[in-house]
């Protein structure tokens, strides 16, 4: 078993993949993406510019933005809806997803933008913490 580990640990490093060193030239270009996108907030710390197609809000997908890549694609659902028994299938990202690093649920009392009503916000991350917080 000794001996094992050292190849299964190499292993799973050649599967990650050669490392970035930008961490983000690795992720879609919102260009190639939805190039018919507008944006939809000024840059936010750790997240960048929020981009979405206007006939798909407030739902989403939402693009967040960093130089130009899509370090995340975010949902928004309207609590009402929630507490309604409301469903969402079948929500398409828009793009063929790179690995996912994370997924957050935050809910907001207030909203957020136009949209004053409380809601839930699903984030779903491509991009890693530490370059995240660079942005």
């Amino acid at each position: 078993m000794r001996k094992l580990l050292p190849l299964l640990a190499a292993g799973t490093l050649a599967l990650a993949g050669p490392a970035k060193a930008d961490g983000l030239s690795h992720l879609p270009l919102l260009s190639e993406v939805a190039p018919q996108a507008v944006a939809v907030s000024p840059h936010v710390p750790r997240m960048g510019v929020h981009w979405a197609q206007p006939a798909n809000m407030p739902t989403g997908p939402i693009y967040c933005v960093i130089e130009g890549r899509v370090v995340c694609v975010e949902y928004m659902f309207r609590a009402s809806d929630l507490a309604a028994g409301a469903n969402w299938q079948g929500l398409g990202a828009g793009i063929r997803t790179p690995p996912i690093t994370r997924i957050d649920m935050e809910y907001k009392p207030d909203g957020v933008g136009p949209l004053r009503e409380p809601i839930y916000q699903l984030h779903i991350w491509f991009a890693d913490e530490a370059v995240l917080a660079r942005h």
